[in-house]
């Protein structure tokens, strides 16, 4: 019995692994090339099944022999580039990266000329070839486009009809043109107005979604972010906390939380008002942003109280990141009004281990704050390991 089966698995399906292989090599590797690509490739379909049914009609006496084999060698050379230029990539640095447009304007003078080749009696059969491209271009278009395409596709038409009629009035007799002329100018304004239409709901939709995801993400901006600092708030430093609990239950990662308070923080208030205390509080969240690590996580615990959490982080470290934040604040202004006003600030370090809870952890990281602001402020103080009750101060001086 083979290592597989033993430990009751199954070893992947070639047969499955190929065809992964084979589509995303046909159609891309990420989810908007292979739409993009698949979109060609069906256009690409259908103008094989055309060319396969102008040949037929070629043999019946419907077409001139010559047509089929010159759209044959126009649109699939055609297609094949649109397609080499989607599954590249080399699209994407338009705003419309699926090429619809020049594919479009391709259909319409592949329409023009089939128009050209078909017998008199059967013409009129192309133009729902044109009924088939504006109705597949309503959900590709913006309403400006079209527009454009269906004027400029009744425009065409028009023009191939007057000339060819007035050139060889017997193959293109003028009445029967006159007809058909007369069948198109009443159908395709109104798939014009209903690609217009549809292209402006999409166009609303569109808007309504960008809105609508916008909206949501200030919503959860104002339900984790603190308002005034831009760190997250205390609710959400909560669910951060209960997170690293879980993730220490389950695979042993420790972490420490650092309680930090900006040191005289209501004699700035006092002496230059609330405005510079909020500059204040502003230029500390700022200074920490740009030195914690990205796996750092600080948030406004409430007034000119912080709360620092570092996953898989040690006491030691937690102290040395701490201090790290002490000098960049040393060298930068707390308020532009008050140039001078430099922020210090004391801080309690607590490494959570089991079997504290979370409660217990905090208060022995406010312990060690509080033992900071007692031993002179400007300062970082570890809370001693929890099965001890003396507390082991380390002591930084201002």
């Amino acid at each position: 019995m083979s290592d597989t089966a033993w430990q009751g698995g199954s070893s992947p399906d070639p047969i499955v692994e190929a065809m992964g292989r084979l589509t995303t090599s046909i159609f891309g590797p990420d989810r908007a090339t292979r739409a993009r690509t698949a979109a060609i490739l069906l256009c690409a379909l259908m103008y094989a099944v055309c060319c396969s049914a102008a040949y037929h009609a070629a043999s019946i006496g419907l077409m001139r022999p010559f047509a089929p084999t010159l759209l044959t060698w126009t649109s699939m050379p055609a297609y094949a580039v649109f397609y080499g230029l989607v599954r590249c990539g080399w699209s994407r640095r338009f705003s419309d990266p699926t090429l619809m447009i020049p594919q479009i304007i391709f259909a319409l003078l592949a329409i023009a000329f089939a128009y050209t080749a078909v017998g008199p009696d059967d013409r009129g059969v192309v133009l729902v070839l044109l009924a088939l491209v504006m109705v597949f271009g309503m959900y590709t278009h913006t309403p400006k486009h079209s527009v454009i395409i269906g004027v400029a596709a009744m425009l065409l038409l028009g023009a191939a009809m007057g000339v060819l009629s007035s050139l060889e009035p017997d193959y293109y007799p003028p009445a029967l043109e006159l007809i058909r002329f007369e069948l198109m100018m009443g159908t395709l304004p109104a798939l014009i107005y209903s690609a217009y239409q549809i292209a402006s709901w999409r166009n609303r939709m569109a808007e309504q979604r960008r809105a609508l995801r916008e909206a949501l993400t200030q919503v959860q901006q104002l339900a984790t972010r603190d308002a005034l600092t831009g760190l997250y708030n205390r609710r959400h430093m909560q669910e951060r906390l209960e997170h690293s609990i879980k993730r220490y239950e389950r695979y042993g990662e420790k972490f420490t939380v650092a309680l930090i308070d900006l040191d005289h923080f209501k004699r700035v208030n006092d002496v230059h008002g609330h405005r510079v205390g909020d500059q204040a509080l502003q230029a500390f969240a700022s200074a920490a942003s740009m030195v914690l690590r990205e796996t750092d996580c600080l948030g406004r615990w409430g007034g000119e109280e912080f709360l620092f959490l570092l996953p898989n982080t040690g006491a030691q470290k937690a102290h040395v990141a701490l201090e790290r934040l002490r000098e960049a604040l040393a060298r930068c202004s707390a308020s532009t009004s008050v140039p001078t006003l430099r922020v210090t600030f004391s801080a309690g370090i607590a490494v959570h281990d089991l079997p504290l809870t979370l409660n217990r952890t905090l208060e022995r990281a406010d312990q060690a704050l509080y033992a900071a602001k007692q031993g002179g402020r400007n300062r970082c103080e570890i809370a001693p390991p929890p099965q001890t009750d003396a507390i082991t101060l380390v002591r930084e001086g201002p």
